[in-house]
């Protein structure tokens, strides 16, 4: 299974950022150009998910509806959200194969940079390259430094755990928009699942950050380059497709000041 998973994602994208570096010297500019490829190509799997997500945040004020009337009967909550997402085109498990598709290649590309930036003889990935002029030769070193970061060691200027966990947090309030409406109406139903579950999704819109923070502190800062630029490339996919979600009030408000 490793040896799949080597085979098909990792030795791959070993190559495209080995690739990227010849030409820019710069192990930095080679995961910045390397994340925004991959960001490129898995955006036929990313963009049917967000249009997904819209819909249902469209369908949101209908939803409310389903769930104060059918407030007593989870049931039938259930039967008439499934029948209006049928009406609208909606299949809630359509997305599964593109939300596997859109972790499994940034799992690589972030598993890629870890190995890369750990390194200590570039040499040994050598049997790794597809072709003789991309290998590298005994006493090089990889140009590890970008700006005020060092690639392969974790920052400790802490600027990009920060902006990850900042980003982070912006990325999941923009894909949750309608969540202070959700818990009201949770608080009306007397069961409390919904409760529950929307107390999750609140708590999870802190916990990656915090995760994304603590965790940055120690992993080698050009993963934490990489989380960085994909975050920033899937906010603009984000806000073309469903506009700013859940940063809506708040951006009204910047607009006032």
């Amino acid at each position: 299974m490793i040896q799949l998973w080597n085979t098909i994602l990792i030795d791959p994208m070993m190559n495209f950022l080995v690739l990227a570096y010849r030409y820019t010297s710069n192990l930095g500019l080679s995961i910045i150009l390397l994340s925004i490829i991959v960001r490129v190509i898995i955006i036929p799997f990313f963009i049917p998910t967000l249009k997904t997500a819209k819909k249902q945040r469209d369908l949101k004020p209908e939803i409310d509806k389903i769930k104060e009337k059918y407030k007593y009967d989870k049931k039938k909550q259930s039967e008439m959200q499934m029948e209006l997402f049928k009406k609208n085109g909606i299949n809630p498990a359509s997305g599964c194969l593109s939300n596997i598709i859109t972790l499994l290649i940034p799992l690589a590309l972030y598993g890629v940079i870890n190995e890369i930036a750990k390194i200590t003889d570039i040499t040994s990935i050598n049997p790794r390259i597809y072709f003789d002029w991309m290998r590298f030769t005994a006493g090089d070193v990889l140009n590890s430094h970008f700006l005020l970061f060092d690639m392969a060691k974790p920052d400790r200027t802490f600027i990009l755990p920060v902006l990850c966990a900042v980003l982070q947090f912006v990325s999941s309030k923009m894909m949750m928009p309608a969540i202070n409406k959700a818990e009201k109406l949770a608080e009306k139903t007397p069961q409390k699942s919904d409760d529950i579950a929307y107390t999750m999704q609140e708590q999870m819109l802190y916990m990656f950050p915090v995760m994304m923070l603590i965790f940055g502190f120690s992993l080698p800062s050009g993963v934490m380059l990489n989380i960085f630029v994909s975050t920033v490339f899937t906010l603009v996919q984000s806000y073309f497709v469903m506009g700013w979600g859940g940063l809506t009030p708040l951006v009204q408000k910047l607009k006032k000041v």
